[in-house]
């Protein structure tokens, strides 16, 4: 499957191949190309739309992600 993720802050956006998704797999994507300030990111995903949102500590989104197979 295709993730296709978008950080807000920096507008920095990029695809990803992944096998499974679950928040290992996201957080994992982040760490390499998010730029992010902070690693205390949530996850949340509907499975009905293949569109997730991913939150900072302070419950802000602060980016998506969109699956596509």
């Amino acid at each position: 499957m295709n993730v296709n993720f978008t950080i807000f802050k920096n507008n920095v956006s990029w695809d990803a191949v992944v096998h499974q998704l679950n928040s290992d797999v996201l957080l994992r994507n982040l760490l390499m190309k998010g730029q992010l300030d902070s690693l205390d990111v949530d996850f949340s995903y509907s499975e009905e739309t293949g569109e997730g949102s991913i939150t900072n500590s302070h419950n802000q989104t602060i980016g998506n992600f969109i699956v596509s197979f």
